[in-house]
Order: C-alpha cells, then sequence, then structure tokens
C-alpha cells in the first residue's frame, strides 16, 4: 500500500471518529459489554495504552500552545481552578447522595480528581468554541495533574472511607503515565518536528483508537460490577457530568466570559480523563473504583456530543436571523 494511501485511510478513519464520536463509543462500549472476554485480556496495557496517548498529546504540542496560555492566562487559570475545586467536590457529593459503597464512590471522587480528557479539545471545535483556550486548558490541568489529583483524592476519600489512601504512590503513577510521556512528546516535537509529520498527522487517529481500546478493557473487566449497579451508575455519573457544565456556565456568566471561551471552559470542566481515572483505580484500589470511568467515558461523550451539536445549531440559526 502506496503511503498517501495509507494516509488517507487514517484520515478517513480520523474524520469518522470526530464525527460520530459518541456513537463509536457507545457502540465499543456494547461490545465489550456482550462479549467481555473478547476485550478483558488488555486490560494489563490500560496504563501503556495511556501512556501512547499522552505521548501523541505532547507530540502535537508547540511553542504556540504555550504562548496562548500567556495570552489568556486568566482563562486558563480559572478552568483549573474549577476543574480540581468542583469535580473532586462533585464526586464526592454524588458518592454520598448515592449512597455507593465505598470500593464505587471512591472511583466518582478519583475521576472529578483527574484532569481534563483530551476529547474536549475535538467537542470544543464541534462546539464552536475556542479551541486553543481548550487545548491550552487541558495541557495545563495535565501537568497539574501529579500534584493535585492524588491531593483531592486524599482530602475527600481520605476523610470519609476507610481504604487506604497514599499520596506518594499515586503521584508515581501520574508522573510516569501522564508527564514523562508529554515531555517527551514535547521534546521530540522540538527537535524533529518538521521531519515527522505524517507520523504526526497518524498520532491523532492512534490515540483515539487507544483510548477505544482502553474504554473496551475497563467496560469488559469491570462488566459484573456495571450490571450489578445497574442503571444507577449511569445517572451518578449524568449528575457529575452536567454539574460541571452548569457550574462553569454560572462563573463564567458572573465573569461576563464571552460565549466562545464560556464554551470551551464547561466542555473542559465537564470531560474528565476518564481513562486516567480507570488507569489509577486499578492500580491502586479495585475493578469497582474503574466502574465510575468507564461508564463516565460513554455518558461525557454523549452529552459533549449533544452539547456541541446545540452550540452549532444556536450559531447557525444566528447566522440566519443575521442574513
Amino acid at each position: 500500500m502506496k503511503v498517501s494511501a495509507f494516509m488517507s485511510i487514517i484520515r478517513s478513519l480520523n474524520h469518522l471518529f470526530n464525527s460520530y464520536l459518541s456513537w463509536v463509543v457507545l457502540l465499543m462500549a456494547v461490545l465489550a459489554y456482550v462479549l467481555p472476554t473478547v476485550f478483558s485480556w488488555m486490560t494489563p496495557y490500560i496504563a501503556y495504552m495511556l501512556q501512547f496517548v499522552m505521548f501523541a498529546m505532547g507530540l502535537t504540542l508547540t511553542a504556540q500552545v504555550f504562548l496562548d496560555v500567556f495570552k489568556q492566562p486568566m482563562k486558563v487559570i480559572l478552568v483549573s481552578v474549577i476543574q480540581f475545586l468542583w469535580m473532586p467536590l462533585a464526586g464526592f457529593l454524588v458518592a454520598l447522595i448515592f449512597n455507593f459503597p465505598p470500593e464505587i464512590g471512591i472511583g466518582f471522587i478519583l475521576l472529578g480528581a483527574c484532569p481534563g480528557g483530551t476529547a474536549s479539545n475535538v467537542m470544543t471545535f464541534l462546539a464552536n468554541g475556542n479551541v486553543p483556550l481548550s487545548v491550552s486548558a487541558t495541557t495545563v490541568s495535565t501537568l497539574l495533574a501529579p500534584i493535585l489529583t492524588p491531593l483531592f483524592v486524599v482530602l475527600y476519600a481520605g476523610a470519609t472511607s476507610s481504604i487506604e489512601i497514599q499520596f506518594m504512590p499515586m503521584f508515581i503513577s501520574i508522573v510516569k503515565i501522564v508527564l514523562v510521556p508529554i515531555i517527551l512528546g514535547i521534546v521530540l516535537n522540538y527537535f524533529i518536528g518538521s521531519k515527522i509529520e505524517p507520523v504526526k498527522s497518524v498520532c491523532p487517529t492512534i490515540a483515539a483508537i487507544a483510548v477505544l481500546l482502553i474504554l473496551a478493557a475497563v467496560t469488559a473487566v469491570n462488566q459484573k460490577q456495571i450490571a450489578e449497579t445497574g442503571f444507577i451508575i449511569f445517572v451518578a455519573c449524568l449528575v457529575q457530568n452536567v454539574s460541571g457544565y452548569v457550574v462553569t456556565y454560572f462563573i463564567c456568566k458572573a465573569l461576563s466570559i464571552d460565549v466562545s471561551s464560556r464554551r470551551a471552559m464547561q466542555i473542559e470542566v465537564a470531560m474528565q480523563n476518564s481513562a486516567l481515572s480507570v488507569s489509577l483505580a486499578l492500580k491502586h484500589f479495585t475493578p469497582q473504583a474503574a466502574v465510575a470511568g468507564a461508564v463516565f467515558s460513554i455518558i461525557h461523550n454523549f452529552t459533549g456530543s449533544i452539547f456541541a451539536g446545540i452550540c452549532r445549531k444556536h450559531d447557525d440559526q444566528e447566522k440566519l436571523e443575521n442574513a
């Protein structure tokens, strides 16, 4: 197969994934739930797949992304403040209100304490949001994660659960899974980025496939727990996810932040790095703690797609009225 033909296939796959993200995620989750043995063997490789996703993210980061942080620092800082202050608290409240056992409840806190997910950048683009702000915010929250994620897990889960929670092992895991691959990607892009453009163009698609495989593996290994918790786990994830949109909306509205940036900030806060929460849950807690992350992966991609669709429809309507 010629390189041009291969690249054409990759671009088609990337377009398909971005256009039908929610349905692709749902299909993969259903397949993993119905046929768990087909996907459960991948569970030991979740951390490696996530490392690749982070490396691919680093490979796409340029100096411009970091310059964008300095162009709109208060917005980027505000996103991280809302994300790390509200979402772990939302996870704690959800676990409390729905009266989940500690093994499952800690998964919601861990999920809330994770940084924004890379899918948020795609959703922001689809929602006509401020994409540079989204990319900058994802990068900053991800770089803050080694300190803030274990800190908030210890703060909320440590005070309410009998499960032993240690800061340093979780910190080291996040450094290995998140920080090191991102830095390697940034360094490689800085020195030989112009020479590996074909590789860089393929990375987002392969990373997207890796995220889908992570979701499938987690759904498969937690099939029994998801069946036992039933519909209530989906409702709980939906509440935590939607709360991110609502809280961020009112804060942005109060601060008179422009619509494009507000959309980016809402998506960034509401869409967590569920794959990271799953990886940490399996390594430091129990498979039950990974259930929230597995279900949230389905929920936040659906709500993100719906939110983006509403935004685009609103913009199209506005253009027609102003024409």
